[in-house]
């Protein structure tokens, strides 16, 4: 097979580069100088940053020195300087035609070096176009070093000897309103500037791939070409995936199919998916239902006024969730997205839940959380349904009232496309039997599990509180004395499952729940199973969550207690520093760091670590498993002997 000239899941520029001229010519000729990038995953963000600095580079008239920054992993000052030393070497050769050297503007801090090399290039009668990846890093900056941020800010926006390039996902509205400052961080870079999908014209060019070198040996006719475009919505990442697959398996249905059933697709629909605000997923959702829609029909469904509804409209459209058809009605856009969406449960969210992403909110908003209460119905007679909490791998969630012994409970619902499959059912009913064997205070059991016109549903205590994940995403790392108690207890609660012989095999935030004092309760048994029986999912199929892993459940190897506490190392690393020890743009890339990449240093980011607590940390997280502590009863006493110390010991 002669080459496949089709890139999928790296950045392209130059020749590979398709489209984005009316974004290029904004970015390099408009009269912003601080601009923001905003687009969904896999939409271009970093080939757009690619290519302004191949194009600026390639200029014969040197009017910007391009720096591309990439932020991943700078959380703190010194990475943050770090990074922006990266992206000097990179760019060496650039500086070398600007007659500048690395060490003509190095300097003892991030801002020194920024500042030096702006005056430096003013002085040639040019400009720093700073193109700054991956921004969404800037939250957890802001959570450890608010001041810092406040700086960074003034910095970008300080001159016009600077333009400053933003590029992110919708994450970074997390920014628009913190108060930290007179003006929050993302003053002066908003309206953002949204990357969409392709046009028309540019889908089809790079579906023929008209500029490359490397051309099609046998060209798409044109129904082919119209199939694939009308498919993909004139997404670049979709296009080329497809275009891939066709040219693999010479059948344009089949590779649609493949497509559709990616997995890796349904990952970058569902991340994104969920930084939607509640109200924005219930659009889609009111849109997928009726096939079209207008604004004033969503209006009524939804009791928010206009102008909240045309705002939520305008940045669906723009984010390329839906569009509008011929007659101006609107209409989901993407076709994978549609297949993806079908597959999720029918299950309306309140609007008076929190939203997690999305700009500031208008009162109208919060008026509409009220107007649109209503009842959500009885389970077997004797549940009130009060509040939807949330959704997990199998089901959703619900505050509710036990008429019987007149008590709150929660009450998690099996999801309706998992209630034909027995292997979904007995891990429902397992949760039940395992959670009720292991009498520990920190464990959530659950009560009793029953059937309601053709429902499954299981009860449990209901904590009044957050869940640990909800903690760490407002407030970042987390004091010593909150880490040791909350990793103390959850270890204790591990060495009572696997006194048992049960592994949880899913320990993460999310299914850590916290009450109002803090008190940590580890739930959600689904996953757990019995040690030396056989589990309920046939081999070689991946079990837990990507980002709390063990190696050895990355590698679908067998695990053991020391796969939990490889897991509880990694809630411990992310709730001492803020963040996770691995990211990834996908499932894979995080399993392949838990297999094989060494977690940082807890004390790099987060100098406030004790050296006890990140020797246990890090002692935990050994790719070996005999590395690690034996049992979890170890992992409890090493905690509790830091514990003990005097203040300021460790």
């Amino acid at each position: 097979m002669p080459p496949i000239p089709f890139v999928v899941g790296q950045w392209v520029r130059g020749e590979k580069f398709y489209g984005r001229s009316e974004l290029i010519e904004e970015i390099l000729d408009g009269p912003r100088n601080s601009l923001w990038l905003l687009g969904t995953r896999r939409i271009g963000k970093t080939s757009l940053l690619k290519q302004l600095e191949h194009l600026t580079n390639a200029s014969e008239k040197r009017v910007y020195l391009p720096l591309f920054w990439d932020l991943q992993g700078a959380v703190t000052e010194r990475e943050l300087h770090l990074s922006f030393g990266d992206a000097l070497l990179d760019a060496e050769d650039g500086l070398s035609e600007a007659e500048l050297s690395i060490a003509d503007v190095e300097a003892a801090d991030l801002f020194a070096s920024l500042g030096r090399l702006r005056r430096k290039l003013r002085s040639r009668k040019m400009r720093l176009l700073l193109l700054c990846d991956e921004v969404e890093e800037l939250i957890g900056l802001h959570r450890m070093e608010p001041a810092l941020l406040r700086k960074l800010r003034r910095a970008l926006q300080s001159s016009d000897d600077i333009r400053s390039v933003l590029a992110s996902s919708i994450r970074l509205w997390e920014l628009a309103d913190q108060r930290v400052d007179t003006s929050p961080f993302l003053h002066g870079f908003t309206p953002p500037l949204y990357i969409r999908n392709l046009t028309d014209d540019e889908a089809r060019a790079l579906i023929r791939q008209t500029q490359s070198h490397n051309r099609l040996t046998t060209p798409f006719d044109e129904q082919i070409v119209e199939t694939i475009q009308s498919r993909c919505d004139s997404h670049p990442y979709l296009l080329q995936l497809l275009c891939k697959r066709y040219l693999e398996l010479q059948d344009i249905d089949e590779a649609v199919e493949h497509v559709a059933t990616d997995r890796m697709v349904s990952y970058f629909f569902s991340v994104d998916f969920e930084m939607l605000s509640g109200v924005e997923r219930n659009i889609v959702r009111i849109i997928r239902e009726r096939a079209a829609s207008d604004s004033a029909s969503i209006q009524r469904h939804l009791a928010l006024d206009s102008a909240a509804i045309t705002g939520h409209l305008h940045r669906l459209e723009s984010l390329g969730y839906i569009r509008r058809d011929h007659d101006r009605r609107f209409v989901l856009a993407n076709y994978f997205f549609r297949r993806w969406l079908e597959q999720l449960p029918e299950v309306q969210e309140l609007s008076e839940v929190a939203e997690t992403a999305g700009p500031a909110r208008s009162p109208a908003d919060a008026s509409a959380a009220t107007a649109t209460r209503q009842d959500l119905g009885v389970i077997s007679g004797r549940y009130d349904l009060l509040e939807l909490i949330g959704a997990g791998a199998m089901g959703v969630v619900y505050r509710a009232h036990d008429r019987l012994l007149n008590t709150t409970v929660a009450v998690k619902i099996l999801k309706q496309e998992f209630a034909a499959q027995s292997e979904a059912l007995e891990r429902f009913r397992q949760e039940i039997l395992l959670s009720r064997d292991i009498g520990h205070p920190n464990i959530l059991r659950a009560y009793d599990v029953g059937e309601s016109q053709g429902q499954m549903f299981l009860t449990m205590p209901w904590v009044d509180g957050r869940t640990l994940a909800n903690k760490l995403s407002t407030e970042g790392a987390l004091p010593a004395e909150t880490v040791l108690s909350i990793g103390t207890k959850i270890a204790a609660a591990m060495e009572a499952a696997h006194a048992r012989d049960i592994l949880h095999r899913d320990v993460k935030p999310q299914n850590i729940l916290l009450d109002r004092e803090d008190e940590p309760y580890l739930s959600d048994f689904g996953l757990a199973r019995l040690l030396g029986q056989p589990g309920l999912t046939q081999g070689h199929v991946f079990l837990g969550t990507p980002f709390y892993a063990s190696p050895e459940q990355a590698q679908l190897d067998v695990v053991d207690e020391r796969s939990d506490i490889y897991a509880l190392g990694v809630v411990m690393f992310e709730m001492a520093t803020g963040r996770k020890p691995f990211g990834g743009e996908t499932s894979a890339e995080v399993l392949e760091k838990h297999r094989s990449s060494m977690p940082p240093n807890p004390r790099k980011l987060n100098p406030r670590v004790s050296r006890e607590l990140t020797a246990v940390i890090l002692r935990c997280l050994e790719k070996d498993p005999k590395e690690r502590f034996a049992s979890a009863r170890e992992v409890r006493e090493a905690l509790e002997r830091i514990h003990a110390k005097p203040s300021g010991e460790a």
